[in-house]
């Protein structure tokens, strides 16, 4: 039997070319590189991409306290065609928001090559489907499924008057029926691809400073984009371990600009409408690590630490410290909507400086980034996450290699041992 013909995508974007996959051509982004939020680029090609990935330099703070965040002002309500200057009401503090730009690790995993940074008023049947497919709870499993209605209602009001919230919503939304219909997969990840683009873009073109007006729209915002970026790099999971870090990186840097603006955000949330739902959920209470599971982890790390300054000892521990609080989540199994929330946010919590040892490969945090694997695998029932803690740990095995397989014991028995 004659092989069927292959023709070789000879001018393919560098990525794909990296990745050994045929590649559509299309410009100025590829089908691949739009679905997987990798930076496109053309041999030929005289169109550089913009970099949309967070960073909280270059901030500047109206107040005494210059911190780095978000750069803001009000957003125009979907009707307006205007930008309107930030009212600020007297004696409000005011801290400044920078836009999503800039990023140490290297291109972004959020990219808009030639995409308009405003949409304008543009509604079709596919926003229609998204919209009305969305729930609260598919975006944040914090918030329980019994609060969607009530939930709903506070997200749409909010989304009518924030373009960026209501362009993320459609967007997650769309990613979620990416899962649930897979024979359209193809579709909707490409409509989520275009909104987040869009959602930040018409983020990153206003100047928003967090008051009573918006803090609770610009949480919700943070929160469901940091979850939709965690979606799309966790299912970007490759076998070349060098690729999951980069990504791993690049993502977790972004999202520390988002929780720049969460961190501004929530300091005026017991007067917003949506305090009583974060309240219903316990998210604002204090953590406490208890727990053993990551005893012999610790006692290792502390062995190991010869030839490591004080400073790295106290970040690594740190980090162990915060995935134990998330399994005594998982091991209370009384505050069901906690379960999974360190799931979702352990690799923002850590210590800046924990990534940066990651981008080294420290051994130690390499091991600790292992264990994380543990965290997505008791959140395997959840969409956004499936099967991607053995994929993880699979991934971070190969870059450690067997060496470290001891260390690994635990983890590799529940996540290897126990899958399905």
């Amino acid at each position: 039997m004659n092989r069927r013909s292959h023709r070789k995508s000879r001018l393919g974007c560098q990525e794909c070319k990296r990745r050994h996959i045929k590649c559509d051509e299309k410009r100025p982004t590829c089908a691949h590189c739009t679905i997987t939020h990798r930076t496109c680029k053309y041999v030929a090609s005289p169109a550089a991409a913009i970099e949309i990935t967070a960073s909280a330099s270059a901030a500047t703070a109206t107040g005494p306290e210059s911190t780095s965040h978000l750069d803001e002002a009000p957003s125009p309500g979907p009707n307006s065609n205007a930008t309107p200057t930030a009212h600020i009401p007297p004696g409000t503090q005011t801290r400044t928001v920078v836009g999503l730009h800039g990023n140490p690790y290297g291109a972004g995993i959020l990219s808009s090559p030639g995409l308009s940074a405003v949409v304008g008023n543009v509604v079709n049947m596919n926003h229609m489907e998204f919209l009305l497919h969305y729930k609260p709870s598919i975006a944040i499993p914090e918030l329980d499924t019994q609060m969607d209605p009530i939930a709903t209602t506070v997200m749409n009001k909010l989304a009518l008057e924030f373009p960026w919230l209501l362009h993320e919503i459609l967007a997650i939304s769309s990613r979620h029926l990416a899962v649930v219909t897979p024979d359209k997969a193809g579709h909707y990840l490409a409509e989520a691809s275009q909104l987040q683009t869009q959602a930040i873009n018409l983020f990153n073109s206003e100047r928003l400073v967090i008051n009573e007006r918006n803090c609770s729209a610009a949480l919700l915002f943070s929160s469901i984009l940091g979850r939709h970026m965690l979606v799309d790099t966790l299912s970007g999971i490759e076998s070349d371990g060098a690729v999951l870090l980069d990504d791993y990186c690049r993502y977790v840097h972004v999202h520390r600009g988002l929780r720049a603006i969460a961190s501004d955000a929530w300091q005026l949330l017991p007067e917003s409408e949506l305090w009583p739902l974060l309240l219903f959920s316990g998210i604002q209470r204090p953590r406490k690590a208890y727990g053993t599971e990551l005893g012999d982890l610790r006692r290792w790390i502390e062995e190991e630490s010869r030839g490591l300054d004080e400073n790295t000892l106290k970040i690594c521990l740190g980090a162990v410290e915060l995935l134990q609080v998330g399994l005594d989540e998982v091991a209370a199994a009384k505050t069901h909507t906690r379960v999974h929330q360190m799931a979702f946010i352990w690799s923002v919590c850590v210590d800046a400086k924990f990534i940066d040892l990651v981008v080294k490969r420290l051994p130690q945090a390499l091991v600790i980034l292992a264990h994380y694997a543990a965290l997505l695998h008791h959140s395997r029932s959840l969409w956004q996450i499936r099967d991607a803690g053995h994929r993880f740990l699979h991934t971070i095995c190969s870059v450690l290699g067997t060496c470290y397989e001891e260390r690994l014991l635990w983890v590799r028995n529940l996540v290897f041992g126990s899958e399905g």
